[in-house]
């Protein structure tokens, strides 16, 4: 089980949720499991399907706000336990405290996700990516990163069960001053190359 996960930059991020310690995610889009998300890397935990492909399918839904000043800048699934069966998992987010199990075309966006690869052999699928191509099965859809605000994020896999470890990123607003500083600092090292 993955305790910590060592990120791009070297340093350890402890998982902000993990089902085996922290507890089992609601499978329920009306009470989802609130998560206190924090800037920078938020990773998610656990394991979600039917065993077997028979039973009850364990769906987990969690709910998290985007502060003011803030942008998530990224949802990235870290590891997957791929079904051998070749399903694709699904995943649906919604812009509210809840989320509408029942009828897709109620979400901001959904889609089918599975595990790709880095080129390394390391899981790097871009789920943000995929739900911001537009919605799957019908939705309102979004453009760019999501800002301040409540939302709900859903995932769940019909055919067997599957781990996985999901890493939310939240990334501060520049403000305009440091832009143009940004901008400004970068047209002179443009300038001083030529």
């Amino acid at each position: 089980l993955l305790v910590a996960l060592v990120l791009s930059f070297g340093t350890a991020k402890a998982l902000d949720w993990n089902e085996t310690t922290e507890g089992e995610l609601s499978g329920d889009g009306a009470a989802p499991t609130f998560i206190l998300f924090t800037e920078g890397d938020n990773l998610i935990e656990g394991t979600m399907g039917a065993l077997g492909g028979v039973g009850p399918v364990d769906a987990d839904v969690w709910t998290f706000t985007i502060a003011a000043g803030y942008y998530l800048t990224g949802i990235n699934l870290v590891t997957y336990s791929a079904p051998t069966n070749g399903h694709q998992s699904f995943m649906a987010i919604d812009d509210a405290l809840t989320i509408n199990m029942s009828d897709p075309s109620l979400h901001l966006s959904n889609g089918l996700w599975t595990e790709e690869l880095d080129g390394f052999g390391n899981t790097y699928t871009n789920m943000l990516a995929i739900l911001d191509a537009g919605p799957e099965f019908g939705g309102t859809g979004f453009d760019g990163p999501l800002g301040p605000g409540d939302y709900t994020f859903w995932v769940q896999e019909g055919a067997e069960q599957i781990q996985y470890c999901i890493n939310f990123i939240v990334t501060p607003v520049p403000e305009p001053g440091s832009a143009l500083l940004l901008g400004l600092a970068g047209l002179l090292a443009w300038r001083r190359r030529r």
